[in-house]
């Protein structure tokens, strides 16, 4: 059973994996703006985002409305969300001003993905919720799709040059 606490703590890590969801769309849509050539690739990322923000919406209010069902798993650090979504926008920043290459994005984009993979955050809650469960391994096998289609453009653009 988890405390009031330990909903609130859950909660907030959620809201920031939420707000990380959305820059990364966000920084994922300004790729494609620049790579028009990789207008697609770059969009079906951005919209894939977004989705991962909705789920994680949808995880956070079932939380909330089955707690009982609940309990608290590995202890998240919102402190490494806020460096990744401080970093995330520093390469927004050098994005927009031109300081990267499609190449070099390309491997910031799989690594950010690679990052979110190995943060663990799906193991934040125990929980045999069917519906949360199947929103997490959406989440999670998408990404590790992301991860998958941005090695096979690396290699591609590799191949190119």
């Amino acid at each position: 059973m988890m405390t009031v606490a330990d909903i609130e703590r859950i909660t907030k890590v959620l809201e920031s994996m939420i707000q990380y969801e959305l820059i990364m769309s966000d920084f994922y849509k300004q790729c494609a703006d620049i790579w028009t050539e990789d207008q697609a690739f770059w969009q079906n990322l951005a919209h894939a985002e977004l989705h991962h923000a909705e789920n994680m919406q949808r995880m956070r209010e079932i939380i909330v409305k089955k707690q009982e069902t609940f309990e608290a798993g590995r202890p998240f650090n919102p402190i490494a969300i806020n460096t990744a979504m401080t970093g995330l926008k520093d390469y927004t920043n050098k994005l927009t001003s031109g300081a990267l290459s499609s190449e070099r994005m390309l491997i910031i984009a799989r690594d950010i993905e690679q990052s979110i993979l190995e943060s663990h955050y799906a193991e934040i809650v125990k929980t045999a919720d069917l519906e949360y469960q199947t929103l997490m391994k959406a989440i999670l096998s998408q990404t590790f799709e992301h991860k998958k289609t941005i090695e096979e453009k690396i290699k591609e653009t590799k191949t190119k040059s």
